[in-house]
């Protein structure tokens, strides 16, 4: 399959699978692994634990349902355009957001929600990437991985003080 217009699809299925075991285990993966993160990482910890303390599982939720609906968004858009350059940074940045998952894994030295959907997804995606790049030149495909990249860690970082709000909000 190397039509950009089917294999264009998958993104969003993608992400959903993969997001699906983040949703799913986070909150009982920090509890259950509280005690050993602190240990071997504990300036780390402290500062990440007073955040995901504070974020419910339907708040994070709401945070993969956001990524989402841009990455559905984006996907359209695409399709409907036939402008793919865009969509191709944004799953290049997908990409290596589950390559981190990977090397999360193996720093922690245990299982962590999304690692395993990561080793599932990455094949997938390196074939899509294989077959993307292909149609733009390598400095276009370079400057919209750039740009998806830094636009998602922005949208990761406002999504995630959306989330303390929100579970804030939803515990009144």
């Amino acid at each position: 399959m190397n039509d950009i217009k089917a294999m264009v699809w998958l993104f969003p299925i993608l992400f959903m699978f993969h997001d699906f075991e983040e949703i799913i285990f986070m909150q009982s993966w920090i509890s259950k692994n509280r005690d050993y993160l602190t240990h071997r990482f504990p300036a780390l910890s402290k500062k990440l634990s007073s955040h995901f303390d504070q974020i419910t599982t339907s708040a994070f939720a709401l945070g993969v349902a956001e990524e989402f609906i841009i990455i559905s968004m984006i996907t359209v858009v695409s399709y409907m355009t036939n402008w793919y350059i865009l969509w191709t940074g944004l799953f290049i940045t997908f990409a290596l957001h589950l390559v981190i998952h990977c090397f999360q894994a193996l720093i922690i030295r245990k299982y962590v929600p999304a690692v395993i959907t990561s080793i599932i997804c990455l094949p997938i995606c390196i074939y899509i990437i294989g077959n993307g790049v292909k149609l733009f030149p390598l400095n276009e495909v370079i400057l919209y991985s750039v740009l998806s990249f830094a636009l998602m860690v922005v949208n990761l970082i406002l999504i995630h003080k959306a989330m303390e709000v929100f579970s804030k909000w939803s515990a009144q």
